[in-house]
């Protein structure tokens, strides 16, 4: 129950001016508006402020959300107003349009052929092919190195394919609102689409034009030539995404299975894993459309990947090459034993090694895709590189570093004959991690946890713990517990559908250069791989300890090892949608309308969604307390609040809120009957609470934010604040220094009719020091017993069906809050200080007097 749903017989029903009666329900209506449009705002800031995963549907509703309501307010204030700001409407449609224009825009590709042979590509094609295929036709033509020949079948074909046959459409129905952490409905809804593109037909032009580049291969290499058909999505192999393993790529297609092969790989598109990976990267299902990369295939004798420098370490500028006999798939699945190498180029030798024993490999089959294939005996234990395709190799990859200016993950083969060949090359995504403790320096006791497994490689360091749950296909993805730790055979790809419930993941099988290393690395979460016995020696559903870092499994869980909490990581960073929405958020939360007396405090000065908010609700209770001047006097008074507080208040008496005698020009505390506000005033004056000066900390290194504090300019006049009143009602917007508070409270003998609403947003400082201030203010009610939600920087409480003691007790508390904490978010640097702050104020200490405890980083 609040002002806005109040229906009892109180002083409101005794309103006889029609006039009156029009404006006041408008003016209801925009303060219930301006709260949800407050509301709204935060929660889009919040949204990049707590770096979470959010799905674009989800903000464009958020924007339309807001848009429509600041209309309302716009409506109202214009009714309020008797139509005094018309430009209003233009600023509301101006911004509003602006924001929905860049979020509804279509991404389409530019018109181009449906393909374009390699040899006419290169870095500047990527929007058109996609940056695998874009990157290789650099590598070819520019830099002259190597490659298998082929072409690309353009993002526009793609585009082309399912546009004209209404297969956008299709797709985007069964695909629209899914929760992608549902992973069977994430499976059943992709599966249906997957097979919905297979069985369409490719538009007519289109597979002749694929067919022709086929044919200008055979005539140029000869009839046998066999291709490998790969994807090259929009956003795949960038600097900010890798798509590592995502989107499927098939090899030894004969010229017969081209088109199968293409419109397959266009269906991995919708890939669970892929869907699942590209949203939770911040990319719209329309942003990765497929190219796709058809290249003559290699018969291959081994292959690998070269990373230029360490994944991980910033400072580790090693080269590290994995490789493995026949066709690099079993590196990128982690599903063989590799051999692996660590080059310096300080000393200019091979550093570190490790040559397993490999008993199989993966080769072409003689009729159509790949096969096993027993590694012959002399091969088992040889390196899979000599030494002169070492040297090629490592030469290959800092040409390629120095040419593109980013650290190179290269993927390559080395034919029959011995010729090096390049197969990729993309931006290496470094997760940089902070250098690992030794062990025996770690202050954590491990004695009487015993180790279970022991050994492999660390693809993404960290120390988690969990039930193990060992994976034994695909089909039971849907089941794994939240905060599992994985436990497979190899590191498949398929496991990434999975990355937002897992807390870690071991392998028996992989190397830390297969696509699933990769995006654990993206995704930060702790992997160990190549353990060898992983699902032998770990029970599955025991509770174990992941110490990735040091290599090592732990049987239960082993509290001194864990970080008491895990950095939450922004996986939609640099996205482009994240770019997109943080643009946009300049149109939106930014406020810039502080001062009402400054002249740009107009209609046209409104920048931002903020600004309208703030101007209408501002003209509102200027508009409100001049009408009160005007009608029925008797009534309704509308008088200044004379008081000691640095606020300049103006009091609307809806009737019985005050009890004046005389006419006087301004009222006092001593005047005011109204129950909520005259305990919030006695609240706000506790004589502990100091309202000017400092509050028992140095603010000196403060000033130039300070200055403005409490009540606006430093030497002005304060803001005005506004309670609208009546004897056991208070609605009291007030504004000290740039926080905002709103107050709506009935105080009655009447327990059931008994409420407060409180909310409270802004001030002068950063983002860090705002929220913590709001996450003391939270914690201070949640103590006093209010249920309270708090977002970012704003804070909204509420309490309901207490007596009327006990809500004066409450009101009264929060006047000394107000003054308490005005300015603490100039010196909450640190989430620490929080819970001491609390305490010194529920024990009285509304200065913040004496010296705070230590931290327990031991700083003061």
């Amino acid at each position: 129950m609040n002002l806005m749903t109040r229906n009892k017989k109180t002083a409101f029903n005794n309103i006889e001016e029609t006039a009156f009666k029009r404006k006041y329900e408008c003016f209801k209506s925009l303060l219930q508006n301006n709260n949800k449009a407050l509301s709204l705002i935060n929660n889009l800031e919040d949204i990049i402020l707590e770096h979470r995963r959010f799905h674009y549907d989800e903000i464009v509703w958020l924007c339309q959300e807001l848009i429509s309501t600041v209309y309302d307010i716009t409506e109202d204030i214009n009714t309020i107003s008797g139509g005094k700001y018309p430009e209003l409407f233009n600023s509301v449609e101006k911004i509003g349009n602006s924001i929905l224009r860049e979020y509804l825009k279509k991404t389409i590709p530019d018109r181009t052929g449906c393909t374009i042979p390699l040899t006419a590509l290169c870095r500047d094609n990527h929007d058109q092919v996609g940056n695998k295929a874009a990157n290789l036709g650099e590598i070819f033509n520019r830099v002259n190195l190597p490659t298998p020949r082929g072409f690309a079948i353009t993002a526009f074909a793609s585009h082309q394919f399912l546009s004209r046959t209404g297969l956008d459409i299709i797709i985007s129905h069964k695909i629209k609102g899914i929760d992608i952490t549902d992973t069977e409905e994430l499976n059943l809804a992709c599966d249906e689409i997957k097979s919905t593109i297979m069985a369409s037909a490719l538009p007519e032009e289109l597979e002749k034009c694929i067919l022709n580049e086929v044919a200008e291969l055979e005539n140029e290499f000869g009839p046998c030539i066999r291709l490998a058909v790969r994807s090259s999505a929009t956003g795949e192999d960038s600097e900010s995404s890798s798509f590592a393993g995502q989107h499927n790529t098939l090899l030894n297609v004969d010229t017969d299975g081209v088109i199968s092969a293409y419109k397959d790989v266009v269906a991995s598109t919708f890939n669970p894993r892929a869907v699942f990976y590209h949203r939770s990267k911040g990319y719209r299902d329309i942003d990765v459309i497929m190219s796709v990369l058809c290249l003559i295939m290699v018969d291959s004798l081994s292959s690998g990947v070269l990373y230029s420098v360490s994944p991980t370490r910033g400072k580790d500028d090693d080269i590290y090459i994995s490789a493995n006999w026949g066709l690099g798939v079993s590196i990128v699945d982690g599903s063989m034993p590799t051999d692996f190498w660590q080059y310096s180029r300080t000393e200019k030798r091979i550093v570190h090694k490790e040559i397993p024993f490999k008993s199989e490999m993966l080769v072409m089959d003689p009729a159509q895709g790949i096969t096993r294939a027993d590694v012959p005996g002399d091969y088992r234990q040889r390196p899979c590189l000599d030494e002169q395709q070492m040297t090629t190799l490592i030469d290959y990859g800092l040409r390629l570093e120095r040419h593109f200016g980013w650290p190179v993950d290269m993927e390559w083969t080395v034919d029959r004959k011995g010729k090096v060949f390049i197969l990729q090359a993309r931006p290496l995504k470094r997760i940089i991690q902070e250098e690992q403790v030794p062990l025996d320096q770690r202050p954590a006791d491990t004695s009487g946890y015993a180790i279970i497994c022991e050994g492999g490689m660390t693809a993404f360091s960290g120390t988690v713990s969990g039930p193990a749950y060992h994976v034994e296909s695909e089909y039971n993805l849907g089941a794994i517990p939240e905060g599992a730790i994985l436990v497979a055979d190899h590191t498949s790809p398929l496991l990434v559908s999975s990355m937002s419930r897992i807390a870690g993941i071991i392998t028996d099988v992989g190397s830390v250069a297969g696509h699933m290393s990769s995006v654990a690395r993206e995704f930060q979460i702790p992997a160990l791989v190549g353990t060898g016995n992983a699902t032998r020696v770990i029970p599955n559903y025991e509770m174990i300890t992941l110490d990735a870092s040091e290599k090592k499994v732990y049987s239960g869980v082993v509290h001194g090892l864990l970080k008491k909490e895990k950095k939450s990581v922004n996986l939609m960073k640099d996205s482009p949608v994240h770019r997109r929405v943080s643009k946009n958020l300049k149109k939106i939360v930014p406020l810039t309308l502080i001062d009402p007396k400054k002249e740009n405090f107009s209609p046209q000065g409104c920048s931002t969604l903020h600004d309208i908010v703030r101007f209408a609700h501002e003209m509102a209770m200027q508009s409100m307390f001049s009408l009160g001047e005007n009608i029925s006097p008797e009534k309704f008074k509308t008088i200044r609040l004379k008081t000691e507080l640095p606020l300049t208040i103006y009091i609307l008496d809806l009737g019985g809120g005050l009890d004046m005698g005389e006419q006087r020009p301004e009222a006092t505390a001593e005047d005011i009957s109204s129950v909520p506000f005259k305990t919030l005033l006695r609240g706000m004056s506790n004589k502990e609470v100091r309202w000017t000066g400092p509050i028992g900390i140095d603010f000196s290194r403060h000033a130039s934010k300070t200055e403005n504090g409490v009540g606006g300019r430093a030497g002005g006049s304060p803001s005005p604040s506004y309670a609208i009143i009546s004897g056991e009602y208070l609605n009291f917007n007030g504004r000290s220094g740039y926080h905002f508070v709103t107050l709506d409270a009935y105080c009655s003998d009447h327990i059931n009719d008994n409420y407060i609403t409180f909310s409270f947003k802004g001030g002068a400082a950063d983002a860090g020091p705002r929220i913590r201030r709001a996450v003391l203010i939270s914690s201070v009610l949640k103590k006093l017993g209010f249920r309270v939600d708090q977002k970012g920087d704003m804070v909204r409480a509420e309490m309901k069906k207490y007596d009327r003691k006990r809500m004066e007790t409450k009101i009264d508390y929060i006047g000394r809050l107000l003054g308490s904490v005005r300015l603490l978010d100039m010196v909450l640097t640190d989430d620490q200080d929080i819970s001491w702050y609390v305490e010194e104020f529920l024990r009285g200490n509304y200065v913040f007097a004496g010296d705070q405890p230590e931290r327990s980083d031991g700083c003061l």
